[in-house]
């Protein structure tokens, strides 16, 4: 009555490999097709969309009419939904792909860091954009930077702490 167990230590890969597991061929489809449309958009939007964006931007469904995307934050969704006519404009112009499309979905998506799909997928996406750079090196915005020097000028009393917090604003 010995029944073979898998690690619950090990890795995915080998959870699957143990289970002697594959896609099923429709998910394997789905999967690339999405990210043949990933890659798509990405050279289409290559200008429009800026490098934070484009970088955390994946298509997650896709019929004639209507893409979704995937972005990882509400101002990555909020920025394509603004623009959402022009962005439309260029795939249907430029894309046979995209020829009959309607209207862009978007949806919000946390990527943790330490998401190995992620990692992996961001080999695909290299040769399409700048470098990629790590969150810790990504400049702040113009909103966060004028934030913190408010908060280090007109909130902290802290000498040391005002000055460490406009060092970091850039100022």
């Amino acid at each position: 009555m010995s029944k073979k167990q898998p690690n619950r230590l090990a890795k995915l890969i080998d959870h699957q490999a143990f289970a002697g597991s594959a896609l099923p061929q429709t998910l394997a489809d789905n999967m690339r097709l999405y990210i043949q449309a990933t890659t798509e958009v990405k050279e289409l939007l290559v200008d429009c969309l800026p490098e934070e964006i484009l970088s955390n931007c994946w298509v997650v469904g896709l019929t004639a009419e209507q893409l979704i995307l995937s972005v990882g934050s509400m101002t990555a969704a909020n920025h394509i939904r603004y623009l959402q006519s022009a962005y439309l404009q260029v795939l249907t112009e430029q894309s046979i792909t995209f020829k009959q499309l309607k209207q862009i979905r978007v949806v919000v998506a946390k990527v943790s860091a330490d998401n190995h799909y992620s990692k992996s997928s961001s080999a695909l996406s290299a040769p399409l954009s700048k470098p990629h750079k790590g969150h810790e090196n990504q400049a702040f915005s113009q909103n966060t930077k004028r934030t913190i020097s408010q908060a280090a000028e007109s909130v902290t009393t802290d000498e040391s702490l005002k000055k460490a917090l406009l060092r970091l604003a850039g100022q």
